[in-house]
């Protein structure tokens, strides 16, 4: 079965292949150490027993030429429709892309799609995260069959399917996970049952032929997009210390507790309707948002600019752990900043005080006062709505700015934890230079992609959801070219 394979395992492999078609022979060892330039005939040699234990190769005899193509099996091609919970439900996945799937694997008949694993509450099914599921659609299983469920129509996870006398219950392989048990009120619905697993070894590709395990940077930059995808892996594809300045507003991992709805009715200075934030890409088991901060910020580390620095959106829910991956990653931390909300949403319950601030991490990766900041302008800010920053003084690590956003910002849709453009500006305008590229890898409904362009930067924007995509598309599409922060 032809399973994923190197850049350079596959630089091996195509030199056999040509020299094979040219001399009817295969080369030896020594042959293809010097037409690839490697250093050492035992690293071809490495690469060869890899290829044949992939098999893509087999050995024909015990001479010096005693190798010889051994055609991988037949593909097919099969959507990936996107992520499926191995933990908590989360969102129904939509299509992304196409994979290239051996048809060994796949049955005569049926409609067969793909799914990429989060979260690890199947493992003791040998289903691991990043690992990819193939399923065939269908609305029934049998009993302790592994099916793609789908909860009320909205929340969809993968479990083991038991039905005992009109109980369903979805069973995790994880003795540190709880079954689901689907209530009376509640609707559940089949969409598959899994095949087969693909183990995680690198980025699938779109229906190729071969497959490399090394995801390939991308030197050519997608400057002024906002890509619809997964944070970790377009980040892993930006080339090394491309980026002057990252703006990160991830998930702070609080959509816990009780849903929480509120209608004003009159009280001042809070607007209309207001909902807790309770999203399912906001509710990870802690060990798991621990991993996936640890992986995106890795890649901030790689990217970042020796004069680039990069700021994090937080709470008491996330901050922590940022900070300590920051340090254990040896980003170092320039500044915490609190952003004070003077109208921040009152506390309903009376059990505690109300939360009024978030807190920003502002950190750099590069030698000791090289990362850009302007200090004089920051001295010479000045908005009459910060009741905490004179004209003239230097600028504190608390900022008094409301969480109001005109009405331009949300014309075309919002994001649940959208960010007012008054925070981006000042971070762009104080830690970047004109033509500089702010990436946004979190980008949600594109606030700091439109404070970039407003004031003269390039940017970069990430975002899984098409929905808020399209929203982010459409303030650029309408924004103003510049709109600069200091007057």
């Amino acid at each position: 079965m032809a399973i994923p394979i190197t850049k350079r395992q596959k630089e091996v492999l195509d030199f056999i292949k040509k020299f094979i078609k040219k001399k009817k022979y295969p080369p030896t060892l020594e042959e293809i150490c010097v037409g690839l330039k490697l250093s050492a005939v035992s690293t071809v040699h490495q690469h060869i027993e890899a290829l044949a234990e992939k098999g893509y190769l087999k050995k024909v005899g015990n001479n010096a030429r005693a190798i010889d193509i051994n055609e991988p099996e037949a593909m097919v091609r099969v959507p990936l429709l996107g992520t499926i919970a191995a933990g908590e439900p989360i969102e129904a996945v939509q299509q992304k892309e196409f994979i290239a799937v051996p048809k060994t694997k796949l049955p005569v008949n049926g409609e067969i799609y793909a799914l990429r694993v989060i979260g690890n509450s199947m493992i003791d099914e040998n289903i691991n995260e990043g690992d990819v599921v193939l399923i065939k659609h269908q609305s029934t299983a049998d009993n302790g069959q592994k099916i793609v469920a789908l909860i009320d129509n909205h929340e969809a996870t993968l479990k083991k399917f038991y039905k005992s006398r009109g109980l369903v219950r979805l069973e995790p392989a994880n003795k540190n996970y709880k079954p689901i048990i689907i209530q009376k009120d509640q609707e559940l619905s089949i969409q598959g049952i899994v095949l087969d697993v693909i183990k995680s070894g690198g980025e699938i590709k779109e229906n190729p032929t071969l497959f490399n395990d090394e995801i390939e940077k991308d030197d050519n930059l997608p400057i002024n997009k906002i890509i619809c995808g997964d944070a970790l892996h377009h980040l892993q594809k930006l080339p090394d210390q491309s980026i002057d300045l990252i703006i990160a507003d991830p998930p702070y991992n609080l959509s816990k507790g009780n849903h929480i709805h509120f209608n004003n009715n009159g009280l001042k200075g809070f607007g209309g309707e207001w909902n807790k934030v309770m999203e399912n890409w906001d509710n990870l088991p802690l060990v798991d948002y621990f991993k996936f901060t640890a992986k995106w910020l890795k890649e901030v580390k790689r990217i970042l600019k020796p004069t680039g620095s990069i700021w994090v959106f937080g709470t008491y829910h996330n901050t922590g752990i940022i900070n300590l991956i920051f340090q254990t990653l040896g980003i170092e931390i320039i500044n915490e900043v609190v952003w004070y909300k003077r109208n921040a949403f009152p506390n309903l319950a009376g059990r505690r005080f109300t939360a009024s601030h978030e807190t920003l991490l502002w950190g750099h990766a590069g030698e000791k006062r090289k990362y850009y900041f302007d200090y004089k302008q920051s001295k010479e800010f000045h908005d009459p709505s910060d009741l905490l920053k004179s004209q003239g003084k230097q600028m504190r690590t608390v900022w008094d700015i409301p969480n109001n956003k005109e009405s331009r910002e949300i014309e075309f849709g919002k994001h649940p934890t959208q960010k007012p453009l008054s925070v981006c500006k000042r971070i762009i305008s104080l830690c970047s230079k004109p033509d500089d590229i702010v990436l946004s890898p979190f980008a949600g409904a594109g606030s700091e992609c439109l404070a970039a362009k407003e004031l003269g930067r390039k940017y970069i924007g990430i975002e899984l959801d098409e929905k808020y995509v399209d929203i982010a598309n459409k303030r650029l599409k309408y924004s103003k070219n510049q709109q600069p922060l200091f007057n």
